[in-house]
């Protein structure tokens, strides 16, 4: 080999370390993504869940945390919640309709004492991320402005979140589709809200409701920094990834592109769903062939 092309080869190694080194950041970015978190809203079948590789439960917070209820009551269900098969990572289920967070009869000061209940119960539990989906609650009024009930619901958030902060929790809200609920329906509607109610509030991507409404992909875009949970199940009858084979590959991309690291969520109906380790196996190899 002659001295020029020694050196040729020479000049051009830092090159070929470098682009190797790029490769391997690559496919170190789509083995993470593609082991992220996938988790399931299903208490009564935690054992047989954990098995097949479920990592997580989410579940309802109203049901579990039992606000309503004295502290003696929740420290009595605390061992078991703490046991279950599968740890007890999210929960959403904020609130009911007895207690409306928008609209003439809104009473945000019974809102924040039952947030009060669910994050200190939650923080107790060791959980996070605390959704709100509450649709019946947020729904805004016939004869009400829509632009109001949007302030109201930022206004309470923001509130809200003070308390959730105290106890180390993460509070969200997800788009709902509009046969559940009138406000807050997209992505971005779902972000012009959490935007305003402040910077400790975030956005849980519900696939299924972006599905319903027909709500692009793109729309994820927008989300970046705000989405740190996901929820998943499919369009038609909410089943689980791998029933009527919906495809979520381009919502998934989009995640990934916006840095996405958090969780995802089945919240499906399983009596007409494949069985869950299929369910489980097919949204795995979903996110790891984008």
């Amino acid at each position: 080999m002659n001295r020029r092309k020694f050196l040729s080869l020479v000049a051009a190694l830092p090159v070929i370390s470098n682009l190797s080194h790029v490769s391997a950041q690559d496919s170190a970015s789509v083995d993470s993504f593609a082991k992220l978190q996938v988790g399931v809203m299903d208490k009564k079948n935690a054992p047989q869940l954990a098995k097949v590789g479920f990592n997580y439960l989410e579940l309802y917070a109203s049901r579990e945390l039992v606000p309503d209820k004295d502290e003696k009551v929740f420290d009595e269900k605390l061992p078991g919640l703490k046991s279950l098969a599968l740890p007890l990572s999210f929960l959403n289920g904020f609130i009911g309709a007895e207690i409306p967070m928008v609209g003439p009869n809104a009473d945000h000061d019974k809102v924040e004492n039952w947030a009060k209940n669910i994050f200190t119960r939650a923080h107790k539990l060791g959980v996070k991320v605390v959704t709100i989906g509450s649709g019946a609650a947020r729904r805004c009024p016939k004869d009400f402005e829509i632009a109001k009930a949007r302030d109201q619901f930022s206004t309470l958030l923001g509130r809200i979140s003070k308390v959730a902060q105290d106890n180390n929790v993460q509070v969200t809200i997800e788009n709902l589709n509009s046969g559940e609920t009138n406000l807050c329906n997209s992505i971005a509607e779902s972000l012009q809200v959490v935007t305003a109610a402040g910077p400790n509030v975030f956005l849980t991507a519900d696939l299924f409701h972006m599905l319903r409404e027909n709500d692009p992909p793109s729309e994820l875009l927008k989300g970046k920094g705000r989405i740190i949970h996901c929820h998943v199940a499919e369009k038609e009858l909410r089943t689980s990834p791998g029933t009527k084979g919906d495809d979520f590959r381009p919502y998934l991309r989009v995640l990934k592109q916006i840095g996405y690291n958090g969780s995802f969520s089945f919240e499906c109906n399983w009596s007409k769903s494949v069985s869950p380790d299929k369910a489980l196996a097919e949204f795995r190899n979903q996110l790891a062939t984008l």
